[in-house]
């Protein structure tokens, strides 16, 4: 999963700029590596409520550590996914770029339980979410997917998209776009826009991470 800032209030600010009023009091967050956005959130809105999601051993045992003192975060030592499963993940310490391995992949892993997303919500009792992000290092979409049912409950979902054909580790914008938008979502703004830094680097967009906002927030009658 992709490091993010140690205090990453950025998307926050411009959300709070655009909503008036809005202020996020459940935060999910997937691919919580070990707590480097729990803890940023936390700092910016201390009243909310953080639920980490972070399937890998090591990661969530230094998930633990980083958050100990915080009541307000809560780790969740379980992957999410389309459906309930039993799923190689790679195996790099406590690496960023951990991720759930398909069976084309020789690289070997440990073996992790994934839950669906909605599922999740109900065991949790949460009937509203007003920010899930998700930076699962390609396994965006299946989270997605797992969440379907319960999508309508949540205020603003960010992900990690390929922003080009040849980048095969993320999940393609477009693929992801498309299923927002057939589920009520609609752009609302693209952060951490990184060009290609292998080899040197290459004048292309390589990954970035867009946030939706739910179509129930957005007033659109008379705009064409």
């Amino acid at each position: 999963m992709a490091a993010t800032k140690a205090v990453e209030t950025t998307e926050f600010t411009v959300i709070s700029r655009r909503i008036k009023g809005w202020t996020p009091s459940v935060i999910l967050d997937v691919g919580a590596n070990v707590g480097q956005s729990a803890l940023g959130f936390i700092k910016a809105y201390p009243q909310a409520m953080v639920h980490c999601f972070e399937p890998f051993p090591a990661s969530y045992r230094k998930l633990l550590a980083n958050t100990r003192g915080h009541d307000s975060i809560m780790a969740h030592q379980i992957g999410l996914g389309a459906k309930p499963a039993l799923l190689q993940m790679s195996d790099s310490a406590i690496s960023t770029q951990n991720r759930v391995l398909s069976d084309r992949d020789p690289e070997t892993g440990i073996e992790v339980a994934i839950h669906q997303g909605a599922a999740v919500l109900k065991r949790l009792g949460l009937e509203h979410v007003s920010y899930l992000k998700i930076d699962t290092e390609g396994h965006d979409l299946e989270v997605l997917q797992g969440f379907a049912p319960s999508l309508g409950c949540i205020d603003f979902i960010q992900v990690e998209a390929g922003m080009n054909r040849y980048n095969t580790t993320h999940v393609p914008y477009q693929r992801l776009a498309d299923f927002m938008n057939d589920h009520g979502f609609l752009l609302f703004y693209i952060f951490e826009q990184i060009l290609e830094f292998k080899k040197a680097g290459r004048p292309v967009l390589r990954r970035a991470n867009p946030v939706f906002i739910n179509a129930r927030l957005v007033d659109l009658e008379g705009i064409s």
